[in-house]
Parts: C-alpha cells; sequence; structure tokens
C-alpha cells in the first residue's frame, strides 16, 4: 500500500484532467479578448496599431469648385441625326447661356447617336466637358476621345430636344 487512490483516479489522470480543462479555458478566454477587440476595431471604439480606419471615417474630402464658367467654354455643335437646322438652333440657345460657340454643321465623324448627345473631349477640355454638361439636359453623355484642344464638340442625337430660351431654363 505505497499509494493512495482517491475516487478511482491516480494523482497523473487528476492533473493530466486539470491541464486540459486550464488549456481550455485559457483558449476560450484568448479567443474571447481577440472577438472583443476585433468588434471594438470595428465599432471605431478602438484604434489599433497601424489601422487607418478610424482616421479615414472621420477624412472628409474637399471638392474645388470648377474654374471654368460659360463663357470661357469653346463648343462645336454637330448634328448626327437627319433634322435639318438642330445643330444651329442649339448653338443659338448655347450662346445666350454665355458659352462661346466655334461652329456648327453636321457631325464630320458621321456618328449614330441614339440617345440625347454626346459631349467629346480632349483631356485638356475635360473641365469644359463637365460644365456644359451641367448646363444641358440629363441624359447626355460625356466621351473622351485623343484630342490636344480644349475645345468641346456637342454632338446632338436622335433624342436630342431643342433647349428651352435661357429666361425659362435660369429661373
Amino acid at each position: 500500500m505505497g499509494y493512495v487512490r482517491t475516487a478511482g483516479m491516480s494523482t497523473a489522470a487528476r492533473r493530466a484532467r486539470r491541464r486540459a480543462a486550464l488549456v481550455i479555458a485559457g483558449l476560450l478566454v484568448g479567443l474571447l479578448a481577440v472577438f472583443v477587440l476585433a468588434l471594438a476595431s470595428v465599432q471605431g471604439w478602438i484604434s489599433l496599431p497601424g489601422s487607418e480606419t478610424a482616421d479615414t471615417e472621420t477624412a472628409s474630402v474637399t471638392v474645388d469648385p470648377p474654374t471654368l464658367e460659360a463663357g470661357d467654354v469653346l463648343v462645336n455643335v454637330f448634328n448626327a441625326t437627319d433634322t435639318a437646322g438642330m445643330a444651329s438652333r442649339a448653338g443659338e440657345a448655347l450662346e445666350a447661356r454665355g458659352f462661346m460657340v466655334e461652329g456648327v454643321g453636321n457631325d464630320p465623324d458621321g456618328a449614330d447617336i441614339p440617345g440625347v448627345a454626346v459631349i467629346r473631349y480632349g483631356p485638356p477640355g475635360a473641365e469644359a466637358a463637365k460644365v456644359l454638361q451641367a448646363a444641358l439636359p440629363e441624359g447626355v453623355e460625356l466621351a473622351e476621345v485623343t484630342s490636344d484642344s480644349e475645345t468641346v464638340d456637342l454632338v446632338l442625337g436622335d433624342q436630342w430636344q431643342d433647349l428651352p430660351a435661357a429666361e425659362d431654363g435660369e429661373g
């Protein structure tokens, strides 16, 4: 009788069982800590080192107002439809709104524009194209082309409707 057995288990078995319980408890506590940190980070309660989520959520983006006005925009107005006179009427309406109309005529590319209109522009005329698009009805699309000119081309399509008088459109 050199050793004593308690409740049918040896001392080594009790130690192994206790060790396994401690390891499992430690893993569960660690997993819970990781979950709480992840939740706090996602909710923005804390900012972990190296994470930029808290900074990007509060950062505001400033957009510069356009530096061009209608009088600074040179426009060619082209008619891509079979309806005669559309380009000249649109050119007169744009001039009444302050745009500089450089040329009026049929589309030299002979494009088929099923929508309202397309504004063709090169990289130097990107801002001018946006100013012109803002002055036109919805449905006018922008199309970047290879051009070194600041002049933009307004190509009227099948769904183009004459612009209202300048006094009616600005009220």
